[in-house]
């Protein structure tokens, strides 16, 4: 996770220069935008707040669009080493578990089954 950061920070630290070098007054907001939407968690709307907004045209003055790039780079700069790690969908609780050996089985009684209740699919519902 942390590399995707740091590659969203030189990304834009590359916006952020050609920006202040050009004489252009207006410039796109999806320059920056599209960097922001590659930071993780950003498809769940994690980092919506740090999109620049444009006017109807999809454009932003050259000034705004320069200081929103410093501020996002700083912020993502200064954040950087606390970005959460990613939550694992699987439980790390059962992988870590000890193994199950056939000594433990055999000291523990197994339960009967009753295979009278055991229920069974009914043919032809699916």
């Amino acid at each position: 996770m942390a590399a995707e950061v740091e590659a969203v920070i030189a990304a834009l630290r590359v916006t952020l220069d050609a920006a202040q070098k050009s004489d252009e007054p207006f410039w796109q907001v999806a320059a920056v935008n599209r960097w922001v939407d590659q930071l993780p968690g950003a498809w769940m709307g994690r980092w919506r707040d740090m999109k620049l907004a444009g006017d109807s045209a999809g454009d932003a003055d050259r000034e705004q669009f320069v200081g929103h790039v410093r501020a996002v780079v700083a912020f993502l700069e200064a954040r950087r080493a606390q970005t959460p790690q990613a939550t694992r969908w699987w439980s790390l609780r059962r992988r870590n578990a000890p193994a199950h050996t056939a000594a433990q089985a055999s000291t523990a009684p197994a339960k009967p089954i009753n295979l009278l209740r055991v229920r069974k699919p009914m043919p032809g519902i699916h």
